[in-house]
């Protein structure tokens, strides 16, 4: 077996996600955290509010179980790939937020306590308040939509996947429940941890 990622498959997943990672680099080199989240919060339409609530479930953290209890029943290796995936990924950032960067506060509470400059919020949404970096959502979303990708082998699968997790992780930025350092580097984590899992995997097969 090959080990590596040169299948074509992986392709729109792996150019659309380079070129995020450019842009988004770009973005936060040019600009503060705050005025990061200040530009992408201008963009906040009444019609698009129940779309990025429901979107975001995509990275709670019951979402990889549910999906290993399903891949089970379809392949034990899909099931191991998205589990460690998610588990390894969730793991890392759990242990960022909460021992490394257990002081960083969310968009919210920032803004409403140290900031002379007001956010837009959806009415009656649940804010949390700390444990902003990196985002857990985010990592999780990119760990199961990347692991689906490299498991499937399908350039559709590659297109519709990658534009699902990124969506997902910019839902949080939508309802401002991280900043966009957040979610970019909570991709970085999901993406390379699914990664890593699936090389492992596949040498060990070998």
């Amino acid at each position: 077996m090959n080990l590596s990622l040169k299948n074509k498959a992986y392709y729109p997943f792996y150019l659309i996600y380079l070129l995020f990672l450019i842009l988004g680099g770009v973005f936060l080199l040019s600009v503060t955290r705050e005025e990061s989240h200040l530009i992408l919060n201008q963009f906040f339409f009444p019609p698009f509010h129940c779309f990025f609530q429901n979107i975001t479930h995509a990275g709670d953290g019951l979402a990889p179980v549910l999906i290993v209890a399903v891949a089970l029943f379809i392949s034990y290796k899909s099931a191991l790939q998205i589990g460690f995936a998610s588990m390894f990924a969730g793991g890392s950032t759990q242990l960022l937020k909460n021992l490394v960067f257990d002081d960083v506060d969310r968009p919210s509470w920032f803004f409403k306590h140290f900031s002379e400059n007001s956010i837009q919020l959806i009415e009656g949404l649940h804010m949390n308040i700390h444990n902003s970096f990196p985002s857990g959502h985010t990592t999780s979303a990119f760990a199961v939509c990347v692991s689906i990708i490299l498991l499937a082998k399908k350039k559709h699968y590659s297109l519709i996947f990658g534009l699902l997790a990124l969506v997902a992780g910019y839902s949080r930025v939508y309802l401002s429940q991280h900043f966009f350092v957040d979610i970019y580097f909570g991709s970085l984590i999901g993406t390379i941890w699914a990664t890593g899992i699936f090389l492992l995997l596949q040498k060990i097969e070998k």
